[in-house]
C-alpha cells in the first residue's frame, strides 16, 4: 500500500499550466521555462502547492509510516487494515467522488484541503488519539502567543515542559510495565528534544526533518482549522483555535475529578459536540430531544450501515453531529446524553429500535428497526 501511495502521489507526473509562482516555489523550474505551456509535477507536490500551509509532504519514508502508523493510530482501520466502522465515516460518509478521483489525476478539488466536516472528524480522532498531549499543547501556544504569530521553533520550545506535564499527570497510574515503558519513552523523548534545543541542531541544515525534534509538525493545526499561517514558517491561531480555551479548561477540570487515563474519554464523551457548535459555527446550536432522536442519527446510519445492521454509536453520532452541521439544521447531542435517550426511546417504543453494549464492552451498538416518519417519503 505504501509503494502504491508513492508511486500516485509522488513518482508519477502530470503534465499541468505553466504558473511563475508554481515554479518558482519547485525551485527547478527558471523563467525561460515559460516558454513551456507546461509543468511536469507529481501530484503530492501539486496539492502541498495548493494547500493553506505549503509544507508538509511526506518523504520517502513518511510514505510507508503514513499507511502503516496512522490510519491504526486514529482508529481508522484494524490490524489488518479492514477499516473501523470510524473509518467507515470517512469513507462512506465524507470522501466525494472528486476527492477519489484526485489521488489518481490531477484536480481542481485538493484532497489535501479539508472542509468543515472532515476538520471535525479528524479533530475528534486526533484527540481520541493523543489528546492529552495536544490540548495541552495547544493551551501551551495560546497562553504564551494568543492572537500573536510564532514560528516552528517557538512553539517546539514548548514541547519539552508539555510533555513533562503530561509525565506528572500520569505516573502516578503508571500500574503496569507497558505503562511505565511508555512513559520511558516519553521522558527520553524529552530529553532528546532539550539536548537538540541546546545544541541548535536545527541550524546544522543537512539531515532528516524527521529527526529535527526542535521542529514539530504544525500543519495538522492548520489541517483542523487551529491555526493558519501568515507567512513563510510563521503561524497564528484562528477564531476557532483561541476557542479551544473551553475544551482545555474542561479538560483541566476532568482531571481534578477523574483517573488521568479516562479524561480525555469523558471530555469527548461529554464536551466535544457542543465545543464543536460553538466553535466550527457561525450560530450556537441547540441539544437534541427524545423525540428528535431518531430523526437526528438516521441520515448518518443510513450511510453507515445495511438496514438490517448494526451501527457503533459513537462514529454514528460523530457524523450525525457532522451533518447537522452542514445542513445547519442548529442540532447537537453529546454521546452521555445519547446513551441516556437510547433507553428513554426503547422504553417509549421498543418497535424502534434495539441496542446492545460492543463486544470490547466500550460502546453501544445500535440497530433502527423503524424509520422515522420525517424520512420516510
Amino acid at each position: 500500500m505504501a509503494d502504491a501511495l508513492r508511486t500516485r502521489l509522488e513518482e508519477q507526473r502530470f503534465p499541468v499550466p505553466y504558473d511563475e509562482a508554481l515554479a518558482a516555489w519547485l525551485k527547478g523550474l527558471n523563467k525561460a521555462t515559460e516558454l513551456n505551456p507546461e509543468i511536469s509535477i507529481s501530484l503530492q507536490k501539486l496539492y502541498v502547492y495548493g494547500h493553506p500551509s505549503r509544507t508538509g509532504w511526506l518523504s520517502r519514508l513518511g510514505f510507508n509510516e503514513y499507511v502503516e502508523y496512522l490510519p491504526q493510530r486514529l482508529g481508522l482501520v484494524t490490524g489488518s487494515y479492514e477499516p473501523t466502522d470510524m473509518g467507515l465515516v470517512l469513507s462512506r460518509g465524507l470522501m466525494s467522488p472528486e476527492q477519489r478521483k484526485a489521488f489518481n489525476h490531477p484536480s481542481i478539488s485538493n484532497p489535501l484541503v479539508l472542509g468543515r466536516e472532515e476538520q471535525v472528524f479528524f479533530f475528534y480522532n486526533l484527540l481520541a488519539a493523543d489528546g492529552d498531549f495536544l490540548l495541552p499543547f495547544c493551551q501551551t501556544l495560546l497562553n504564551n502567543f494568543g492572537n500573536g504569530n510564532f514560528n516552528y521553533l517557538d512553539a517546539g520550545s514548548l514541547v519539552p515542559n508539555t510533555i513533562e506535564d503530561m509525565l506528572n499527570r500520569f505516573s502516578a497510574s503508571a500500574y503496569t510495565r507497558s505503562d511505565r515503558e511508555q512513559l520511558k519513552r516519553l521522558e527520553d523523548a524529552r530529553q532528546k528534544i532539550l539536548e537538540n534545543i541546546e545544541k541548535k541542531d536545527e541550524e546544522k541544515g543537512s539531515g532528516s526533518r524527521r529527526e529535527q525534534t526542535t521542529i514539530p509538525r504544525l500543519e495538522w493545526l492548520v489541517d483542523v482549522g487551529i491555526a493558519e499561517r501568515v507567512e513563510s514558517r510563521r503561524w497564528s491561531l484562528t477564531e476557532t483555535g483561541l476557542k479551544l480555551t473551553e475544551l482545555t479548561q474542561a479538560y483541566g477540570a476532568e482531571m481534578a475529578k477523574r483517573y488521568p487515563e479516562n479524561v480525555m474519554g469523558a471530555l469527548l464523551d461529554s464536551r466535544f459536540f457542543g465545543f464543536v457548535s460553538r466553535a466550527y459555527s457561525e450560530r450556537p446550536f441547540q441539544s437534541v430531544g427524545s423525540e428528535q432522536f431518531l430523526t437526528f442519527i438516521w441520515p448518518a446510519y443510513k450511510q453507515l450501515t445495511a438496514a438490517a445492521g448494526y451501527a457503533l454509536l459513537r462514529p454514528l453520532l460523530l457524523h450525525a453531529n457532522i451533518l447537522s452541521l452542514l445542513s445547519h439544521k442548529d442540532l447537537f447531542l453529546e454521546y452521555n446524553e445519547a446513551t441516556k435517550l437510547l433507553e428513554d426511546v426503547y422504553q417509549s417504543d421498543p418497535t424502534a429500535l434495539h441496542y446492545t453494549i460492543d463486544r470490547f464492552n466500550t460502546d453501544y451498538q445500535i440497530r433502527i428497526d423503524r424509520i422515522p416518519e420525517t424520512n420516510e417519503r
